[in-house]
């Protein structure tokens, strides 16, 4: 805790903040331990971490201010200057939705039809871009349908238009696209639009076992397996998986050693609308409700039957702690594009929007301009952070940061942020350290590009808000995170009245 006599007020703040970061019961090390760093002398310090290797050959951009309505700025390195930011964009996109969907917004995805006196209907099924629908809801679907009346399906409309335009951001590497991590973002998501492969070695000589743990609704992807069972000492060349881009075929290569355990890869579902429209044929069969014709269409209609079944996401604020915490790129990009087709009041279908990521980035820029944020210069084509076309400064993430520590939102922004070796994607760093539960933030890696924004509480010192954003590095993104933290951990030697 604070040595010394503080003003009342500050005492207060910083008891705010560690309220916040949900840590008064952490064990902290005493603040004797720490070596005494003046403000006086923090550029040096932070200047001379930067300018030696391996960070002497990267792009660098580092802003640190005090936290409040009228912020002291400690240190600038590049703070206006545009920088790949990775996922450290989730902080703007999940800002953003708190301020203008507030956070008990939910997305809901209904379907449509007017049974007859014998319970024939034609149905409309309308998604919103759930980004946690699954299976079990669908059949959650199905028996209101029942329950409703319907017991024939003339034709079955999957319409997947919400989300106008690219379902994959075009911006993204083909390389990623075919992971999970990079799954299609269309208006009817079903189980993350991801599916796993299991790869299990058989007798020496013989291809693997290539097998879907979960079989696809609308059946699984072609495969080319040109992997091989290897005996224990044998070379082995890893395995991969890829595909072309101008077939579905996922091919397979590399060995495994005969008895080690199986590997398994999540993949991206690149046809999302076909398989969903798979799985709600088979969840109403199993109502013994008879379907048609299944038509999937992209074409937004005017909806004139009643909602006969429902059912709806989890609320914004929990929607943004996946994205934030465990850096979710789905539920990310749902927010982002939801916020595309949003943004103009058009809560209904969206139909007035021509590409929803394009969309997403106008609403963000827009959401942020409001809260005071200077966003003119900034350009967002995704909200995950997962494009390379992104451009961020850290001026920007700060003064996002700065507003929503007073924003009406602001404490569910909060709650979403990962804490340092505690939860999310910063349980392992700083653990054991001063900082553990002392820092809350967002990560962020691309290869070569790496950064963490957030706030941070020194044991001897006011609360600070920080952006740090390493772009254009040789490094591996561990050795990179590394020095982002051995700069936080000099920062937290800063030391009142010296």
């Amino acid at each position: 805790m604070i040595e010394g006599v503080m003003p009342v007020l500050r005492q207060v703040q910083r008891v705010s903040i560690v309220l916040g970061f949900g840590v008064l019961g952490s064990m902290l090390p005493s603040s004797l331990a720490l070596a005494a760093l003046c403000p006086a002398q923090l550029a040096t310090q932070l200047n001379a971490a930067l300018d030696q290797a391996p960070l002497d050959t990267a792009y660098t951009g580092l802003v640190l201010q005090t936290q409040g309505q009228t912020p002291r700025t400690l240190y600038s390195r590049n703070g206006d200057r545009l920088f790949t930011p990775a996922s450290n964009i989730k902080l703007l996109t999940t800002a953003a939705a708190a301020h203008q969907l507030g956070g008990y917004y939910r997305l809901r995805t209904s379907v449509y039809g007017s049974p007859n006196a014998e319970g024939i209907t034609a149905l409309r099924v309308v998604g919103r871009g759930d980004p946690s629908l699954t299976t079990a809801q669908l059949d959650g679907l199905a028996q209101q349908l029942a329950q409703a009346g319907v017991k024939q399906v003339s034709r079955l409309v999957i319409d997947d238009s919400y989300f106008p335009g690219f379902a994959t951001n075009p911006t993204w590497e083909w390389e990623d696209a075919q992971w999970a991590y990079a799954a299609p973002v269309n208006s009817l998501i079903l189980n993350r639009n991801a599916v796993a492969l299991q790869a299990t070695p058989t007798q020496v000589g013989s291809p693997l076992s290539l097998t879907w743990p979960q079989p696809l609704p609308a059946g699984p992807f072609p495969l080319a397996n040109d992997t091989a069972t290897v005996a224990a000492g044998a070379p082995v060349n890893s395995l991969t998986l890829w595909r072309t881009g101008d077939t579905p075929t996922v091919r397979v290569t590399g060995q495994m050693v005969q008895g080690s355990s199986a590997q398994t890869f999540n993949l991206a579902v690149l046809n999302p609308a076909q398989q969903f429209a798979a799985a709600m044929e088979q969840a109403l069969r199993r109502q013994s409700i008879a379907v048609g014709q299944t038509v999937i269409t992209q074409n937004p209609a005017p909806i004139a039957d009643p909602e006969l079944a429902a059912v709806e996401s989890p609320e914004v604020r929990d929607l943004m702690r996946v994205a934030n915490r465990d850096s979710d790129n789905l539920y990310a990009e749902a927010l982002f594009k939801t916020m595309g087709v949003t943004a103009a009041g058009n809560i209904a279908e969206g139909d007035d929007v021509a590409e929803a990521s394009q969309a997403g980035g106008d609403a963000v820029k827009a959401a942020l301009a409001e809260m005071g944020v200077s966003a003119a210069a900034l350009r967002l084509a995704d909200g995950s952070g997962l494009s390379r076309h992104n451009l961020v400064s850290p001026d920007a993430l700060v003064e996002t940061l700065q507003v929503m520590t007073t924003h009406p939102q602001g404490r569910f922004f909060r709650e979403s942020l990962a804490i340092a070796g505690q939860s999310g994607t910063l349980s392992n760093r700083l653990r054991g350290t001063v900082l553990e539960g002392r820092l809350q933030g967002k990560s962020g890696a691309l290869t070569g590009n790496v950064s963490l924004s957030g706030y941070v509480q020194p044991p001897n010192y006011e609360p600070l808000v920080f952006s740090v954003v390493i772009n254009h590095s040789n490094q591996h993104a561990s050795v990179l995170r590394q020095k982002i933290d051995e700069l936080l951990l000099l920062v937290a030697q800063l030391r009142e009245g010296c």
